[in-house]
């Protein structure tokens, strides 16, 4: 019994790296075919979350699931962190950046876990004053210049990246959970793996300024992922796992529209 209950938890590990993979590697596909402004829409859209918590859900439980999100928005405040410390580091060396930018969110992120973070109030009072300064950061103290629109070329390699790197963060949060407890599979639905995927074809498409543009940008594309998160924590557990994600889904993706709208018409 016990390693037919095992069987199946690999499968699901197995179905949560193929759904993931294939997710974000279309979102990257549309995003090519339909031009910057569905692109952008596309970019701030959840993802790993999105998944990440479905497949905790869909093999453990809602309550598991919700209980994990519980560091989620605080973890969006360290991905903001993980903007900046790129954008920062990026005008010296693109290999400095991206590896800065990862060990400063894996210290602070290990901060969460050593200290047994469990507080839902002062997760979202964090990430809130981590959005304001590190948006404040980058646009008054970096000065940041938002750029014009350009065609973003994606190769296969690139793409392949971007979907193994999602696919395995996915499996990363589900197991992490079930052997670690929610705080680890919380803070690991919230990796910045399309952040990852983003910096990489901008930088090697168009450069570092091009780069952090669309980074800067990507400071506000945390806001729908983390209410995605918000919204979860409340509708999973009455509303169950199909249903309790289609709300999710639906708040955090209008979210995402009106944010983008935004932005569009201001940095046009």
């Amino acid at each position: 019994m016990l390693c037919s209950m095992d069987n199946i938890f690999l499968l699901k590990l197995f179905l949560s790296f193929i759904i993931g993979s294939i997710w974000v590697t279309t979102g990257t596909i549309i995003a090519e075919r339909y031009g910057s402004k569905v692109g952008g829409f596309i970019a701030g859209l959840p993802s790993t979350i999105l998944l990440g918590l479905f497949f905790i859900a869909w093999t453990q439980s809602t309550v598991v699931a919700a209980e994990a999100t519980t560091v989620v928005p605080i973890v969006g405040g360290i991905n903001c962190i993980f903007i900046v410390t790129y954008i920062l580091l990026i005008r010296f060396s693109f290999w400095l950046a991206i590896s800065g930018a990862l060990s400063v969110w894996f210290v602070l992120s290990l901060l969460l876990v050593i200290f047994k973070f469990n507080s839902f109030s002062l997760s979202v009072g964090g990430y809130t004053i981590l959005l304001i300064c590190s948006y404040y950061f980058v646009e008054k103290i970096l000065r940041v210049k938002s750029e014009s629109r350009r065609e973003v070329k994606l190769t296969f390699k690139l793409m392949l990246i971007r979907g193994v790197i999602s696919g395995l963060i996915v499996v990363l949060a589900v197991f992490l959970t079930k052997v670690g407890g929610p705080l680890l599979g919380g803070i690991f639905t919230m990796f910045p793996a399309m952040f990852l995927g983003t910096l990489l074809i901008t930088y090697f498409s168009h450069g570092a300024r091009f780069s952090s543009a669309v980074m800067k940008a990507s400071i506000f594309g945390v806001i729908s992922v983390v209410i995605y998160g918000i919204v979860a924590r409340y509708a999973l557990i009455p509303l169950g796992i199909w249903f309790g994600t289609a709300l999710s889904i639906l708040i955090s993706f209008f979210c995402a529209f009106v944010i983008h709208n935004l932005l569009t018409r201001k940095m046009s």
